[in-house]
This record gives structure tokens, C-alpha cells and sequence, in this order.
């Protein structure tokens, strides 16, 4: 089985995941409501700017020469149907009407339509208004004082000859309206800022706060799994899926959920604005949203491809970097530095290749919505420059237009950064709720049955069949019972079974057929936090953690006090090299308690078993790493640490079990003997031939002495 090689992740339909990741999300409603309300304001302040520039450009830059209602002085009340602000000239008071508005108004008793047009560098205000089309107007009769005649379109207009002082009572409301645009138009940018300011934080609070759930779920997940999930799953491809992937949700959550609704609403705003300045500008504003909608289907249909192929890949290049590292020594004892090198590279290669593929669609898409967003800006200017000479609209509505459409287009291409986003969230999804979904293969059972109080340490294996894959047997029908308190010895050659017993009496793999009973309960039946509290395992390979030395005996159990790892120590003969360490118990230990020898590092699992009090334990060639000399300290402290509780040894020295009230031969899967040393010895069987090949060469030297 090649580990590097991931299994196909299972597939989930989006609606699936969305609703998943959404209930990470539910706990904060609250908070995620906030940032929905803190982005319509956001947005009624971004959609505000372009207005007021459009209100500054017709309504005070351009606004002298628009239609006016003009009543006498005293009747000022009637113009406040009209809105806005008054100019006084001449006896009479004046109010400005949008051009559109001014075909279809009905004027109050008493008032007149006025408006001020040029000719060349002089002011005439009209008695009526110009058609809303443009129109050519030129003097039809010279002025004669302060009165003229004026021609547009063969129909004739009186006029009157106005000086600077009385455009000057005309362009007061405009000064003053330029002040108070200017005011408002500083308030929306401040108001925005600090909004998105506000809505930041909350969204990277919120995201974190979820990514920190989703990340202790799959920790303590990963804690149940059984050993033979982490058998097929190398370290590297878990900690990309605890890291990488949880990481790709963080931008889900606090940028992409809130953040689209934001920018829907935004679009939705935009098109409510144009459709209401103009809808022929507007729909020909949206001409391109068909060809929009085909880029953004074919986007859609390579980028989750291409984001799924990078992680896996991304998979293959930490399990091969964690591995390596783990084995630099060996690498590094045969000189394989470049032939490590070169399967480095082909992975490097193969993710640089992925990440380059899903560059390059990104570099096509977000371009492609740029330049339609510019098609839509040309055929803006091309249609609304020629209906501001015609007059069907006015220059502000063009201008606010062309800034409406870049930030049209501004969320659609934000949108287009968040559907990646998505993607990309989508992919880690699917690869961290196929974790998730993998449930352990070592479960309690649904009604478990507890030991008694303390275990007496009775071991009974009855029958047992066990494979790690399908039939290839490795224990085959194996029997054998332990008594309460025995010394219990396997030995046999390599393969034989003897490793896969001590892991199924932890139940860290479940057997096929036949039972394994502790004090007469299936041990399937035991809970199995109560079945494991039972029993400690010293094992050949010693696994130290990042810490000092006493967390590395307690494994950060606060139940066991320094006395009892003080006890645990002296009892291995470790207490005298720890205390002459410069900071005794609190020395720190680097990864896997490199700064300790072989040796010393299985003295000190030796009491990490021993401070946890098991009823049983267990050593898996767990003095293997052991010199002579310390061995038999170690079989001094073995003597003290068994009594009175079941100890079960695995070796291939035999000199370390000789001890042992009983010891069980094993042989291609199958018990072959059972006995003493002697009984064994006697035996002349399995056991004999073992013990013959390990000493045959110490009778000749024996003999030449």
C-alpha cells in the first residue's frame, strides 16, 4: 500500500457542504447579522458618492440654466411642493425642476415657467422653458434695455438681460450647495470607513473563532481514530488537512459569506440607481451580463479541478517532507541526499505545476470581467455622449453612470474573487468532512460492561483470528489464558505474531474471530478509555514528547504528583541522572528527546508506564535499546514493578525472560508451546532451537578458556 497515494475523497454535492460549514457558522448568528446590517450601510454610503456627484454636477455646476417656476415674492409658500433651495431676483422668488420633470409639471395658480439660457458670453432668463432635445437659440430681436426676444425652433421667447449681480442671486444656492455636498459627501467616506472598520473586526473575530472550533473537532477526532487509519494516512497529508485546509475556510467566514451578501446588496443597489436615472443607459449598461455569465460558467467548471488536484498534491509533498525529515539520518548515513532530492523535486514540481494551472485560470478570468466591465464603460460613452448633445440626458447622469458601472463591475470581479474562495473553501471542505465522516474502527460498544475494582489482570485469548487486511492471516486460532499477577513471555522469529497481540489486547486493532477476555469481559465489551487506564505499554521505539522530563513521565496528568514520578523514576534507577541535570525534573527535552541517549530514553518510558499504577503491563521488546550493564539494573526493577500486577514481555533476548512464570512460543501466527524456561528447555521443540542459535556462540569460547 503506498501512503502517498490518497484515496479518492468523497464527493459531496454543494448544497451539502454549504449547509455543513453554515452550521459552524449558526452559533453566531448574532454577530454575522451585524456585519449584514454594517454592510447596508457600507453600501448606502459607496452608493451615495456617485449621486452627490450627479446632484453637484446638474443641480449646481450645470444648474443655472434649468427650468424654474418663478412666483411673486409673497407667495414663496407655493415653490415648497418643488424642494430644494429659493433664489429672490426681480420681485419674484424662483425654483429649479429636473429637465425631465418639467414637460409634465402642473404649475400652483400664479406661477410662471422661467429659465436662464446663453447666448455666447450673455445670461437671458426666458418667460417658458426649451424642449428637453437640444436646441439652437439665437437674439430675434435686438435688446432694447434690459429686454430682448429670443428664437429656438422658430418659436419666440421673451427675455430679459441679466447682469453678473443677478446671476450672482442665482448661484448663491449653488455655492451653498457645494458646501453642503461637500459635508455630505466627507461623511459617507467617514462613516464607511469606520463601518468596514467595524465589520473587519467582527468578521476576523467570528472566523477565527469558528476556524478554532472546526480545528478542535478534527484534533480530538483524530485522537478516537484507530491505529490502522493512521496506518494507511500519513502525518503529512493530516496536518494539511488540520492546517491548509481549515485555513481555506477562515477566508469563507470571515470574508466570502458576509462579503457576498454585501456585495449582492451592492448590486442590487447599483441597478435600483441606474434603472431609475436612466433605464436606457442601464440595460445598455447590462448587454454584456450574457457573455459575463458564460466566462463565469467556464471559470466555474476548471477552478474546483484545479484547487482539488494542488491539495492533494500539496498532500503527497508534506507526507514525503515530514517522512524525510523524520529520517535524515538514514538519509544522510547512505549518502541518498540526492536521490531524496530528485523525489522532492518531482513533487515540488507537480504542486508548482497545480498552483500555476489554477494562477493561470485566475489570470484569464479576472482580466476577461475587467475588460467586458471597460466594453460596457465604451458603450456607456458612446450612447450617453451623444444623448447629452441631444439632450435626452443630462453630462451628470453620464458621469455618475461611468462610476456606477466600474463599481458594478467592482463586486462582480470581488465575486469572482470570492467564487475561488468559495472553490477553494469547497475543496478543503470536502477533504476535512471526509475526515470527519471516517469514523474509528474502535468503538465502545453500545452497552459496555465495566472491570472490577481494581482488574485483577486475567488475560484470555480464545480462539483468536487476526489480520491486518483480509484473510492474510496473522494470528491464527491462538489460545492461551494468563493468571492474575503472572510474568508471561512471547518469543519467537520475526513475524511470528507476537507485536500483534500486545496491540490487540488494548484493542488498538479488533480481531476477526474468537474473543480476548480481561477477568472474563470481552475487552469489546470494556469502555475503552477504562480498558486502556488498565493497562501501560513500553515499547522498542520510544516516543518522547516536546517538554521536560517530568510532563514526559505524568504525559501532563495532573493526578500524578511529583512524589509519584520522583517514585516512578527511582524504581527504573533513572532519579540519580536526572537530578544531576542542571535543572533536574523540569530539564526541557528537544524533539523526541534527542538530548537523551537510547538508553536513558527507555528508562524514562519505563517510568511514564509505571507512574500511571496499570494493572498490567506490557513491554514490546522494551529492553532492546538497552546496554548490558543497564539491563540488569532493569531486571532488577522489573522484579519490583511486576509484583502484583500482570506483566507481559515480548523479547528476542532471551536472557530477559527467563524469569517469567510462563512463556508462550510462537511460530508463523500459531501458539506452539507453552511453558518455563526449563519445561521449555526440555521440551527440545521450538523454543530449544531458539535458544540454541542465540548462545551457540558462547559454548566454543567457553570452551577455549
Amino acid at each position: 500500500m503506498n501512503i502517498h497515494s490518497e484515496r479518492e475523497v468523497k464527493s459531496f454535492k454543494d448544497s451539502q457542504l454549504l449547509s455543513r460549514l453554515m452550521s459552524y457558522a449558526a452559533p453566531y448568528w448574532k454577530m454575522i447579522l451585524l456585519c449584514i446590517l454594517l454592510s447596508f450601510l457600507i453600501v448606502v454610503a459607496d452608493l451615495a458618492r456617485p449621486y452627490l456627484m450627479k446632484i453637484a454636477i446638474d443641480g449646481h455646476i450645470n444648474g443655472l440654466h434649468k427650468p424654474m417656476v418663478a412666483v411673486a415674492s409673497g407667495d414663496a409658500a407655493k415653490l415648497e411642493t418643488y424642494g430644494g433651495s429659493t433664489a429672490a431676483w426681480n420681485g419674484q422668488d424662483y425654483a429649479r425642476l429636473e429637465p425631465e420633470k418639467a414637460a409634465s409639471a402642473v404649475l400652483p395658480e400664479g406661477a410662471e415657467p422661467r429659465q436662464i439660457v446663453s447666448i455666447g458670453d450673455q445670461e437671458y432668463m426666458i418667460a417658458g422653458w426649451l424642449p428637453a432635445q437640444q436646441t439652437e437659440v439665437t437674439l430675434a430681436e435686438a435688446a432694447d434695455g434690459d429686454r430682448a426676444r429670443l428664437s429656438a425652433n422658430g418659436k419666440l421667447y421673451d427675455a430679459i438681460v441679466m447682469d453678473d449681480e443677478a446671476i450672482g442671486a442665482f448661484q448663491k444656492q449653488d455655492y451653498s450647495g457645494f458646501t453642503r455636498l461637500g459635508i455630505l459627501f466627507l461623511l459617507t467616506v467617514v462613516t464607511g470607513a469606520i463601518l468596514n472598520y467595524l465589520q473587519s473586526n467582527l468578521l476576523q473575530f467570528t472566523g477565527q473563532t469558528i476556524i478554532f472550533n472546526i480545528r478542535q473537532q478534527l484534533f480530538r477526532h483524530l485522537s478516537k481514530m484507530s491505529m490502522s487509519y493512521f496506518d494507511r494516512n500519513p502525518v503529512g497529508r493530516l496536518v494539511v488537512r488540520v492546517t491548509q485546509d481549515t485555513e481555506s475556510l477562515n477566508q469563507l467566514y470571515s470574508q466570502v459569506v458576509v462579503n457576498l451578501v454585501k456585495d449582492v446588496i451592492f448590486l442590487l443597489g447599483t441597478i435600483a440607481i441606474m434603472m431609475q436615472m436612466s433605464m436606457k443607459l442601464a440595460l445598455l449598461s447590462f448587454a454584456v451580463i450574457p457573455f459575463l455569465a458564460v466566462l463565469t460558467f467556464w471559470y466555474r467548471s476548471v477552478i474546483r479541478e484545479a484547487q482539488r488536484r494542488s491539495r492533494v498534491i500539496l498532500s503527497r509533498l508534506n507526507a514525503f517532507l515530514a517522512e524525510n525529515l523524520s529520517g535524515i539520518r538514514i538519509t544522510q548515513l547512505f549518502i541518498r541526499e540526492q536521490r531524496q532530492w530528485e523525489q522532492f523535486d518531482h513533487h515540488n514540481t507537480e504542486y508548482y505545476r497545480a498552483g500555476m494551472r489554477g494562477t493561470v485560470i485566475n489570470s484569464i478570468f479576472q482580466p476577461a470581467i475587467g475588460f467586458i466591465g471597460n466594453v460596457a464603460i465604451a458603450l456607456l460613452l458612446w450612447y450617453g455622449g451623444a444623448s447629452v448633445i441631444e439632450g435626452g440626458i443630462t453630462f451628470g447622469i453620464v458621469y455618475a453612470f461611468t462610476h456606477y458601472v466600474r463599481q458594478f463591475f467592482q463586486p462582480l470581479m470581488s465575486l469572482a474573487e470570492k467564487y475561488n474562495q468559495i472553490q477553494t473553501a469547497m475543496v478543503g471542505a470536502e477533504r476535512i468532512f471526509d475526515m470527519l465522516d471516517e469514523q474509528p474502527a474502535i468503538v465502545d460498544a453500545p452497552r459496555t460492561r465495566s472491570l472490577p475494582k481494581p482488574a485483577r489482570g486475567e488475560i484470555t485469548f480464545d480462539h483468536v483470528w487476526f489480520a491486518y487486511n483480509g484473510e492474510d492471516w496473522v494470528l491464527r486460532d491462538v489460545s492461551f489464558t494468563i493468571q492474575p499477577g503472572q510474568t508471561i513471555a512471547f518469543v519467537g522469529a520475526t513475524g511470528a505474531g507476537k507485536s500483534s497481540i500486545i496491540q490487540l489486547i488494548n484493542r488498538f486493532y479488533d480481531i476477526q474471530q474468537g474473543s480476548i477476555r480481561l477477568d472474563g469481559v470481552d475487552i469489546r465489551e470494556i469502555p475503552l478509555d477504562e480498558l486502556r487506564r488498565s493497562i501501560s505499554i513500553v515499547q522498542q521505539d520510544v516516543f518522547l514528547f516536546t517538554g521536560d522530563i517530568a510532563s514526559n513521565i505524568r504525559l501532563n496528568n495532573r493526578d500524578i504528583t511529583d512524589e509519584q514520578v520522583e517514585q516512578a523514576a527511582r524504581m527504573v534507577h533513572i532519579d540519580e541522572f536526572v537530578r544531576d541535570l542542571p535543572q533536574g525534573y523540569g530539564t526541557p527535552l528537544g524533539e523526541r528527546g534527542v538530548n537523551l541517549s537510547l538508553g536513558q530514553r527507555q528508562l524514562l518510558s519505563f517510568a511514564r508506564a509505571i507512574a500511571f499504577r496499570p494493572e498490567i503491563l506490557i513491554l514490546d521488546e522494551a529492553t532492546s535499546n538497552i546496554d548490558t550493564e543497564t539491563e540488569l539494573v532493569v531486571q532488577d526493577a522489573l522484579h519490583n514493578i511486576s509484583a502484583g500486577r500482570t506483566t507481559l514481555i515480548v523479547a528476542h533476548r532471551l536472557s530477559t525472560i527467563q524469569h517469567a512464570d510462563q512463556i508462550i512460543v510462537m511460530h508463523k501466527g500459531k501458539v506452539r508451546e507453552i511453558g518455563n524456561h526449563y519445561q521449555l528447555l526440555a521440551m527440545r521443540g521450538y523454543y530449544h532451537r531458539l535458544y540454541e542459535l542465540q548462545y551457540k556462540d558462547q559454548k566454543p569460547m567457553q570452551k577455549a578458556k
